[in-house]
């Protein structure tokens, strides 16, 4: 994939054409056809943080949790929003979010490098669980106990290929498309044959309500979880790539990049509460509880009938394509960018893909390594998906929201014109309030929810 450096220059074997470097085109048709970044990135969140917070939250507590979704989205939004706004107006001409975390700590890059390598392969381990779990069933559950993994090689060895063709981004765009618009069909068909939506219900979920605790994971840590994976995720930072890509490079293109963040947020606002209210109407009341992929097909068998389970993995396959190969190549990106940003190994390239264990590391922890994931034993999907994702993000979102103020908020780093109005500054000072309960709240329940599971 190629990428951006420093000096605006593009590196890679990606090539993906740059836009002009004068204004952009004005108007819906321009903004349609740059539309794609934000659902690139939109789509490679969901899998882990998404389908699984929402349909656990929804089957185990009905509604009544629904305002950490909404929650969720709107961090995510603003988290990602101002990330896009340094790489686009700040004084430096910096086209790195780590060159910027640098400015504020000689430090941040190198605990970013350490923790991008952790986060990335616990959400890539989960990606492709995801991606086996459909494959396998969807497939007879072909190969016993050691299934998963002989479904994961092939995942692995067409993710390996897909990042060295010159056109991933685009086929990643696409696929992205195809996942939305499959999964919400999913999901859309399995509400029509519920036929109902306990719309009182529904209203009354967005009033801050934690409930009694309700299954194995206690109602306050899932309502953290929700509002981490999905808001506060780590792998946000991933979007300025996605916007090299596009060619994306300065003031001139915040407009454009507004509009395609924002409809990259509509899908994914429509999957999550869709799958939300199907769990919500299936399985609330039952006293059946998600802590599985077995509760997850019971809940599209009771939605759907006999065919639910299976529109359920080939969603999940759908997001292992999307979601694997563009946060192999993401991941990789951040961790060596903190290393090159924090370090003299820097210096010695232009972009980071020319450092020589850059595709070794990427092959390696984030393509290879989650492969353990699908081996006789290992723990299931949602359980990597809430435990996992939840409690690196409650680490990680602190600290980057913080360096994201610093950076956004004074003129020392930023534009005159473009620095954040008061408004913006505290919404992302609420954010890294809500990111630090999330931390406490994660590290207190963290011992009794494995209690319950284990």
């Amino acid at each position: 994939m190629s990428v951006a450096t420093d000096s605006g220059r593009t590196a890679g074997p990606l090539g993906a054409a740059e836009l002009p470097q004068g204004l952009p085109a004005t108007g819906i048709r321009s903004h349609l056809r740059g539309f794609g970044p934000g659902l690139v990135l939109a789509m490679t969140f969901l899998g882990t943080g998404d389908l699984i917070s929402s349909s656990v939250s929804g089957a185990n507590y009905g509604y009544a949790l629904m305002w950490t979704l909404i929650v969720a989205l709107g961090a995510r939004y603003f988290m990602i929003s101002a990330i896009a706004k340094y790489k686009l107006q700040n004084r430096f001409g910096d086209q790195s979010l780590m060159a910027g975390f640098r400015r504020v700590w000689r430090g941040f890059p190198a605990f970013f490098a350490v923790t991008m390598l952790i986060y990335g392969m616990i959400v890539q381990s989960a990606f492709l669980r995801a991606g086996t779990v459909g494959l396998y069933e969807l497939f007879g559950r072909r190969g016993g106990e050691w299934g998963h993994f002989f479904w994961g090689v092939p995942v692995v060895i067409g993710t390996a290929i897909l990042l060295t063709r010159g056109s991933a981004f685009r086929l990643l765009e696409w696929s992205a498309r195809i996942a939305s618009v499959v999964i919400i069909g999913s999901f859309v068909y399995a509400l029509v044959r519920i036929g109902r939506v306990d719309w009182a219900a529904l209203l009354r979920g967005l009033t801050f309500d934690v409930p009694a605790d309700n299954g194995p994971f206690d109602a306050l840590f899932i309502a953290v979880a929700t509002i981490g994976t999905i808001g506060g995720s780590a792998a946000n930072l991933l979007y300025p790539y996605f916007m090299a890509e596009r060619g994306w490079n300065g003031p001139r293109h915040r407009a454009l990049q507004q509009f395609d963040l924002a409809s990259g947020m509509i899908p994914l606002l429509l999957i999550n509460l869709l799958i939300w209210i199907v769990a919500a109407e299936t399985l609330r009341g039952t006293g059946i509880t998600v802590s599985n992929e077995a509760g997850l097909a019971q809940m599209m068998t009771l939605a759907v009938g006999p065919a639910g389970p299976a529109l359920l993995w080939i969603a999940f396959a759908l997001k292992a394509f999307t979601s694997f190969p563009a946060q192999a190549h993401g991941f990789a990106r951040l961790m060596f960018d903190g290393l090159h940003t924090g370090t003299r190994r820097g210096a010695r390239f232009a972009a980071v893909e020319q450092d020589p264990w850059f595709n070794r590391a990427m092959m390696a922890f984030f393509i290879v390594v989650p492969l353990a994931i699908t081996v006789p034993g290992a723990p299931d999907l949602v359980h990597i998906s809430v435990f996992g994702t939840s409690v690196v993000t409650a680490i990680t979102l602190p600290p980057i929201l913080l360096g994201i103020i610093r950076l956004t908020a004074t003129r020392r780093y930023m534009l005159d014109e473009h620095v954040n109005r008061w408004w913006q500054t505290a919404i992302l000072l609420v954010i890294a309030a809500i990111g630090l309960w999330s931390l406490y709240a994660i590290l207190a329940n963290l011992g009794t929810a494995l209690e319950k599971v284990l």
